[in-house]
This record gives structure tokens, C-alpha cells and sequence, in this order.
């Protein structure tokens, strides 16, 4: 599986200045960046999985990112692929693990998604997957990628994404989830203090002929993505 990120260009100034959008083809969500000269040990957020058809794929996820391109990124959630629903965990750009014999995932049920990061060791995260519906979870411990020198890793970004996501290079399409909301989500850093989202930036997904196809907001310990 392959994330399509044609807007990284604009992470950088998504989250050095905060409240700003970023716009991308294929994926809605916010942005938190921590404050400078601190990080995030836990990011939380809990969201009800929609009533998702067809052949389009999506990805619902909760993430700690790691770098201002996000090349990096310990996450948990939910796919929909082949008209299935499926729960994972990764730390990108590594593998995912397949949870869903854990956590089994239908339409409606609520899932909350919970991504820790030491703050003196980062080379080991957990990721915590709940299916309050069905009373099922799941909790990973995951080693940073090989690729990644834990000792660089920044641990600056708290994620809630709603993103399409392709498979052998093909062009991604965001099937209809109608308005889908991240709730009681907050972000712990390394200083002890508690946040919610309010501050974060915000993606937009936006087409090949500039048109807006989503509109997020993220306040209060809420981030809402509804398609327009």
C-alpha cells in the first residue's frame, strides 16, 4: 500500500504557522505541531467508522508524526479496501500490521485509536486499538522503521486523518464518507501538559482542477472532516 501525497510541499508551512490549510488530493485532516523544544508522547482520538461502499479505498487513522514532512509516522485505525473494513497499525515507512483478527471492525462501530512515543527512547511505540462497540482491542509495540535513526526522530506532530490511499501506483479516489468526526482527542507531551486540537492546521482535499472537496475544522478536542 502506497499513501498519495502530492501536497508535502506545504507541511512545512502547515505547521510552522498554525492555522493555516494545506490542500491534497486525497486526504482531509488536521494538524497539531507541538510547542518548540517539546514533543508528544500520546496522541488520542476516537471516531465512528462510516457506512463505506464500493471500490474506493479509505484509511482512518490517529498518528504521532516525526518529522515536518511526515515521513515518519507511528499511527493506528482503520482501512476500507474491496469492500472491507479492516483495522492496522504501522510506523510508517514500515510495514503494517493487520489487527482486524483482534479487532474486528463493521460500519458504525466506534473506534478509538491510541499512539505513544517515550520521550527519552524512541525506538519502540505502542499503538492501542479499540473497538468500544464490540468491547475488542488490540495493543502493538512497534520498533522505528530501519530506515529512521531514532535519535533524530522529533515526535512533533499529533495526527487525525481521513485519507484515500492507492495500491499498484493507481490514481487514488476518496469514496463518499459524508462528515466523519475525530472526537475526544487530545495530545500529551513530554512536559506533562495535556492539549486538544484547537490550533491545529488543517487538509483540505482538493482536485486536479482546484476545486475543494472537503471542510475541516478542529477545535475543542474535536476535529470534523465533512465532504462537499
Amino acid at each position: 500500500m502506497r499513501l498519495f501525497s502530492p501536497a508535502a510541499v506545504f507541511l512545512t508551512t502547515l505547521l510552522s504557522t498554525v492555522s493555516l490549510a494545506a490542500y491534497d488530493q486525497n486526504r482531509a485532516g488536521a494538524v497539531l505541531k507541538a510547542p518548540e523544544g517539546d514533543s508528544f508522547t500520546s496522541v488520542t482520538g476516537t471516531f465512528t467508522v462510516p457506512a463505506l461502499t464500493g471500490n474506493d479505498r479509505l484509511s482512518i487513522w490517529v498518528a504521532i508524526g516525526d518529522t515536518l514532512e511526515q515521513d515518519v509516522v507511528l499511527k493506528g485505525g482503520v482501512h476500507f479496501a474491496s469492500n472491507a473494513l479492516s483495522s492496522f497499525v504501522a510506523w510508517a515507512p514500515g510495514n503494517e500490521t493487520d489487527i482486524t483478527s483482534q479487532v474486528p471492525v463493521r460500519a458504525r462501530d466506534t473506534i478509538k485509536v491510541t499512539v505513544s512515543v517515550p520521550a527519552d527512547d524512541k525506538s519502540t511505540g505502542t499503538v492501542l486499538v479499540e473497538n468500544t462497540t464490540q468491547n475488542r482491542r488490540s495493543t502493538q509495540t512497534i520498533s522505528v522503521p530501519a530506515s529512521a535513526d531514532p535519535s533524530e526522530l522529533t515526535s512533533l506532530a499529533a495526527d487525525w486523518f481521513v485519507q484515500a490511499y492507492q495500491q499498484n501506483f493507481d490514481l487514488p479516489r476518496v469514496p463518499r464518507f459524508g462528515t466523519l468526526s475525530f472526537t475526544a482527542c487530545s495530545a500529551t507531551l513530554a512536559s506533562g501538559q495535556t492539549v486538544g486540537t484547537t490550533g491545529a492546521g488543517v487538509f483540505e482535499i482538493q482536485g486536479t482542477s482546484g476545486q475543494i472537496y472537503s471542510r475541516t475544522t478542529a477545535s475543542g478536542n474535536t476535529v470534523t472532516v465533512t465532504q462537499i
